[in-house]
């Protein structure tokens, strides 16, 4: 019996489809612990960035510190993920999750001012952890629902 090569060519579609999106859902879980950690994170640096305000040293080894943190955490991830992914190329079920990540980033670092302004530098820290840590929950939900509905679409 011969195949189809219609067939044939859907196939090998699918297979390219399939490793096409391979780093964005085929990936070890993100670790419970990293919205808080990226949340206590982020306040921190706000935290510093009020030192700088007195021209203390301590920030600028606190800043430089953060900093450390943040390269060795990306090389580890990068290393635990296998690839890290990015828009561009990505599935069009991820299109929505990386647009309210990148609108999610606006609105934290715009509340984050406002409170400084309002209010001050340490509310604005307190307020950066939890807006981040929540908004990293979210997004992370969100992306395992994008590669939920783009292994069910590949097969």
């Amino acid at each position: 019996m011969e195949s189809d090569p219609l067939d044939d060519v859907r196939e090998a579609q699918r297979v390219a489809d399939r490793a096409e999106a391979a780093p964005y859902i085929d990936f070890p879980p993100t670790p419970w612990w990293y919205p808080p950690a990226a949340g206590l994170w982020a306040g921190a640096l706000v935290s510093m960035l009020a030192l700088t305000e007195r021209r203390s040293p301590i920030s600028v080894v606190g800043i430089a510190l953060l900093l450390l943190v943040q390269m060795a955490f990306v090389t580890w991830y990068t290393r635990y993920h296998g690839a890290l992914p990015s828009p561009k190329g990505a599935p069009p079920e991820f299109r929505p999750a990386f647009a309210r990540y990148t609108a999610g980033i606006l609105v934290i670092m715009a509340a984050g001012a406002l409170v400084w302004l309002l209010l001050n530098a340490w509310v604005a820290a307190a307020t950066t952890t939890v807006l981040v840590t929540v908004g990293l929950t979210l997004y992370e939900r969100a992306y395992a629902d994008a590669a939920e509905r783009t292994r069910a679409r590949l097969g």
